[in-house]
């Protein structure tokens, strides 16, 4: 499930898609749905229930009071836990399957389980393997900043085809940034026909570069990663 799509961008941009451009619109999406995912290390393409995620196990250090691991669920907000199992990160290890007291959802929002220590000790090196279930809906800021994105990328393969049409009906035109008219002189500057100075994206450029507004709203859910 893409965070957003052609009639978005369109919408977006103020603009109706011929076939071909939807089309290409759509591939966007695929392409800024993936970044997305990528940028803040979580997904909102699941199905709830989640069956069977692994997540690390993280040493509370305080954190939680009585909890001497942490697992961050990768989809949320969480509704419940069904289960946890552990088990070692080698192959084919032993699976132990924890009680319902040895583990609470205590942060819905933020897909935050504690589990508690078997006999005080804790969980070193162990994986979880958690079903739960999960509210299955992209935020509405989240297919926003990815409309945002597309939009600047469709922009500029419109402006190219535009630049690049404009230059085929009128080849005289070719390279010709601007004409300046004086009193007894005439000016003209040449432009680049990269696909950069026409619209197109730049060598290095961003999907979302550092003070847009879409990655703001992207900034807000990545996710912190514990190593």
């Amino acid at each position: 499930m893409n965070y957003t799509d052609s009639a978005a961008i369109a919408a977006y941009l103020g603009v109706t898609f011929t076939p071909e451009q939807a089309a290409r619109a759509d591939a966007v999406a695929a392409a800024v749905t993936t970044f997305v995912d990528r940028y803040t290390g979580r997904t909102w393409q699941g199905t709830s229930p989640a069956p069977g995620e692994l997540a690390n196990v993280v040493p509370s250090a305080g954190a939680w009071p009585g909890a001497f691991g942490i697992v961050y669920l990768q989809h949320r907000p969480a509704v419940g836990v069904l289960g946890i199992a552990l088990r070692s990160p080698s192959p084919h290890p032993t699976s132990t399957v924890l009680m319902p007291d040895q583990f609470e959802l205590v942060d819905p929002t933020n897909g935050v389980v504690t589990l508690t220590g078997a006999g005080g000790s804790p969980y070193p090196g162990l994986v979880a393997v958690v079903d739960y279930e999960y509210v299955d809906a992209v935020p509405a800021d989240i297919a926003l900043a990815a409309t945002m994105i597309a939009a600047g990328e469709m922009g500029r393969q419109l402006a190219i085809a535009a630049s690049s049409a404009f230059a085929a009906a009128h080849p005289e035109t070719a390279g010709l940034k601007s004409v300046s008219v004086g009193q007894n002189d005439v000016a003209v500057s040449f432009a680049s026909t990269s696909a950069s100075s026409s619209g197109g994206a730049a060598a290095g450029a961003a999907l979302a570069p550092e003070g847009s507004a879409a990655r703001a709203i992207l900034d807000t859910y990545k996710r912190v990663v514990i190593s």
